[in-house]
């Protein structure tokens, strides 16, 4: 599998850029199918969460842009007069929201796959010498919230099994415990990084990250997507000029390809294994 944060980091950026830069229909649902397919390697770890979270997110411009902008040729219908929603309706109010949701879909789906493939300790290893006490304070930061959401269901849970109430009135008698919890956690935090010698000295790396050809393939892939994005002209996609999407162009599609790279290397990967096995 690949691991090495910067070339996932390059592969998120060059993803990104393409989805905002030119939000043609057409590129967005080939980039979305070029993140599911990297993802599934990982399904073992996957969260169906961040897809519903991706899905629900997308809903909002749809709604906003629809119901706020009164521009656009092929009328859907129009309300009366009632303040903020009343007016026309538009299908191009309504294509244009929808693509900048499939934005925010692939942006969400972009940092579902590095939080999965990329380990957080990896990531402050990799930091300089000056960022690497910042970066760590925003991993535990990071590492704490999850836990702390946890530790405040299995309370819950625990006074439903004794029969007691969980409810807002209970607030007091949810929030000591989990204080208590939550410190404690960070004396044991704090304790681990002492005994580690945190702050005392130079640095040591128990696991030194290095490069695969897995990794640099990656990176490679990525910067010449980066490159071509950068350099080639894109004519941003506005359905209130024109409402159908162009086609896209081979160059635009070679830089989709490049993008497809973790993808295919995985692929080949597991395939590669198999006969082994076999």
């Amino acid at each position: 599998m690949i691991r090495h944060p910067l070339a996932w980091g390059a592969w998120a950026i060059a993803l990104l850029a393409a989805a905002f830069i030119d939000r043609n229909p057409y590129l967005q649902a080939l980039l979305l199918l070029v993140v599911v397919n990297v993802f599934l390697p990982y399904r073992g770890r996957r969260r169906v969460g961040t897809w519903k979270f991706a899905l629900a997110l997308a809903l909002v411009p749809v709604v906003f842009s629809a119901a706020l902008s009164r521009f656009g040729q092929h009328l859907l219908f129009t309300l009366p007069a009632i303040p903020i929603i009343g007016g026309r309706w538009t299908l191009d109010a309504v294509v244009f929201g929808a693509s900048t949701g499939l934005a925010l879909v692939l942006t969400v789906a972009v940092f579902g796959v590095v939080q999965t493939t990329v380990r957080s300790g990896d990531v402050v290893a990799i930091l300089p010498r000056p960022l690497y006490r910042a970066g760590t304070t925003i991993a535990l930061a990071l590492a704490f919230a999850p836990k702390t959401l946890t530790a405040f269901q299995s309370i819950r849970e625990a006074r439903q099994l004794r029969g007691q109430r969980t409810g807002w009135r209970s607030a007091p008698a949810l929030l000591l415990p989990l204080l208590l919890t939550t410190l404690e956690r960070a004396l044991q935090y704090g304790e681990s990084l002492d005994a580690r010698g945190f702050g005392s000295g130079r640095r040591s790396r128990y696991r030194p990250l290095h490069w695969t050809a897995q990794d640099v393939m990656v990176l490679i892939a990525s910067l010449g997507a980066i490159v071509a994005i950068a350099l080639l002209p894109a004519v941003p996609y506005n359905p209130y000029l024109e409402l159908a999407p162009g086609v896209p162009n081979p160059d635009q599609l070679l830089a989709i390809g490049l993008l497809a790279a973790p993808a295919l290397i995985t692929s080949l990967l597991r395939v590669d294994h198999a006969p082994h096995h076999a």
